[in-house]
């Protein structure tokens, strides 16, 4: 039996593509974009580039903040109004004053039916072309809270929206990249407008870098430069199941983690 399943396996393997790379992600001009971003920050570090681009090509761009960014209570007193403000700045740099704040519990977030009637009813009103929100996969509960939440809205709902999951803290299996070359330093100086976060850690040089390492999937278009990185999520086919696959898999990597 086991010498069957070897076999089995190395038959899969070796039709494997030698080396699949994720494509270039073309950008739609005059869209409707929603973006969920769980914290103050995480939408220009996961997508500012591609935010950008889009607002250049005419797209209405509404962000959604989840949580209030209070940092579970760990930052001083006045925290979430400063990061509401930072927040501001940097989107104004990118272009994109449509911001809402839901104000969720920073380090807390928890999914009830409340916060899936505000999600379904944003979906109804803006009616999007394309959503944004955070992956499953991330190192932070908040993130991976948000993202499955936000993925379950939006499979539920009636609307036709392709929805892309973008990568924070933790790189993901990329099956699409946005060359963000055009637009690098407007995604540079809207992480600087995140001063309050800046001081505790120099994620700018740790999100530009991700962008640069990204940005190697363009050279086989004879390009170098910044890309980010996204996977598209699916209504049905292949996806079906996958939302739950992909707890799984967060879930053990903290197992590994675990002292």
């Amino acid at each position: 039996m086991k010498k069957f399943i070897n076999r089995w396996r190395q038959a899969r393997i070796a039709r494997l593509r030698p080396c699949p790379l994720p494509k270039v992600l073309a950008l739609p001009e005059n869209g409707r974009v929603l973006v969920f971003a769980p914290h103050q920050d995480d939408e220009t570090i996961g997508c500012g580039g591609t935010l950008a681009l889009l607002r250049q090509r005419g797209c209405e761009i509404k962000v959604v903040f989840v949580t209030d960014g209070g940092g579970a209570g760990s930052l001083p007193e006045g925290t979430v109004a400063v990061r509401k403000k930072e927040a501001i700045a940097a989107l104004a740099v990118l272009g994109i004053g449509d911001i809402v704040f839901l104000d969720e519990p920073d380090g807390h977030f928890r999914n009830t039916p409340e916060f899936e009637r505000k999600i379904m009813a944003m979906l109804d009103q803006f009616h999007p072309d394309w959503l944004f929100m955070p992956s499953v996969l991330d190192y932070h509960r908040d993130h991976v809270a948000a993202g499955q939440a936000i993925c379950a809205c939006w499979r539920s709902w009636q609307g036709t929206a392709r929805a892309f999951f973008y990568e924070i803290w933790s790189p993901l299996p990329a099956t699409w990249i946005v060359d963000i070359s055009s637009a690098a330093e407007l995604k540079r100086s809207a992480l600087s407008r995140y001063e309050l976060p800046l001081a505790h850690c120099d994620y700018l040089s740790a999100s530009m870098g991700l962008a640069a390492y990204r940005g190697l999937y363009l050279a086989g278009n004879g390009q170098s430069g910044f890309a980010e990185a996204f996977v598209e999520a699916e209504k049905d086919g292949i996806w079906r199941g996958m939302p739950e696959r992909l707890l799984t898999l967060r879930t053990y990597v903290e197992k590994l983690l675990k002292p």
